[in-house]
């Protein structure tokens, strides 16, 4: 129980390492305290560990203290990555029951659903535009899945979109889906109305692998026809809408599942680094960056410019 008490310290003082720690030393617990489970999970997923988190939910997906939304999430989560798309379907309709008035766990578990009818029925849903442009991203996504041939017509309709988002990133979907359908001088031209000094660094990214044409990269990290891939980005958006709102462990709970699902988007955990970095985390905000070599040009420069933000910032702690 000392230990137990101690990683809940730890937990909601968001040092998530410690708290992981005094939780392995009390799993004794898993089977007599419905909250353990529920902490231990969101702990592991937190440190990367998304694998064992499911596997534990599924040594407790008998009993009574496995049921929480993300409890069954990560269930269907495992089901989807093994194609398993009905059995993925059933977790997610079971997880209604734990949303409890959380708009943002109804749209992961409404998009989640209308996701896995697509892969099932190969055909686009009916839906209604219950949550504005985001049931509008996840069309382009499912139309992008079936290579709808109005996808294109669809990414752009999204990308120009008239109000405060920015939805350039977009962009770096809309060229991998013209170079998957070998569509390169159209692909050129897209790039072309981007320029290096003022794009996001996934557009910069991706013009660089044009102009090069090293064309192989973009569908050796995302494939519209993977629906791994697909639903991944369904959590790097939602990950992103956490972070907006400076909940960074959300955020970075999503943001591993979104990895998880799809480990070859790196380019996402840029985002973990930042989450890192805002939230004073220093030590994982590096290891995170790690990952950033020379052959992602943009990225690294991104790694090179974080590290100077942290040396800066610590010399000016160490002045105070």
């Amino acid at each position: 129980m000392s230990n137990y008490f101690s990683g809940i310290v730890a937990y909601e003082n968001l040092d998530n390492a410690e708290a992981l720690k005094f939780f392995n030393s009390s799993k004794i617990l898993i089977k007599q305290h419905d909250a353990y489970l529920e902490r231990y999970v969101f702990s592991l997923v937190l440190d990367g560990k998304v694998k064992k988190a499911i596997n534990q939910v599924k040594q407790s997906s008998t009993k009574n203290n496995s049921d929480f939304f993300q409890a069954n999430l990560l269930l269907a989560v495992d089901s989807l990555k093994k194609k398993n798309f009905k059995k993925s379907r059933v977790y997610i309709d079971r997880s209604y029951k734990f949303i409890n008035n959380d708009r943002l766990s109804l749209i992961i578990a409404e998009t989640f659903k209308q996701y896995l009818s697509v892969f099932e029925e190969k055909k686009l849903v009916k839906q209604k535009n219950t949550f504005g442009n985001f049931s509008f991203i996840n069309e382009v996504f499912q139309r992008c899945y079936l290579n709808d041939k109005d996808t294109e017509k669809y990414f752009n309709t999204l990308i120009n979109s008239q109000n405060d988002a920015d939805y350039s990133r977009y962009t770096f979907f809309l060229i991998s889906y013209l170079i998957e359908n070998d569509n390169y001088d159209k692909a050129k031209k897209v790039t072309n109305n981007f320029d290096y000094l003022n794009s996001p660094v996934i557009i910069s990214q991706g013009k660089k692998w044009i102009e090069d044409k090293n064309l192989g990269n973009f569908q050796d990290i995302f494939l519209c026809t993977n629906s791994s891939d697909i639903v991944s980005e369904l959590f790097f958006l939602i990950a992103n809408l956490y972070s907006s709102q400076n909940d960074y462990e959300k955020s970075n709970f999503y943001l591993n599942i979104a990895n998880y699902l799809n480990p070859k988007f790196i380019f996402n955990l840029s985002l973990l680094a930042e989450n890192y970095y805002l939230n004073d985390d220093y030590s994982n905000t590096l290891k995170t960056l790690k990952v950033f070599d020379k052959k992602y040009e943009f990225y690294y420069w991104f790694k090179l410019k974080k590290e100077s933000q942290i040396i800066l910032k610590k010399s000016d702690q160490e002045h105070l």
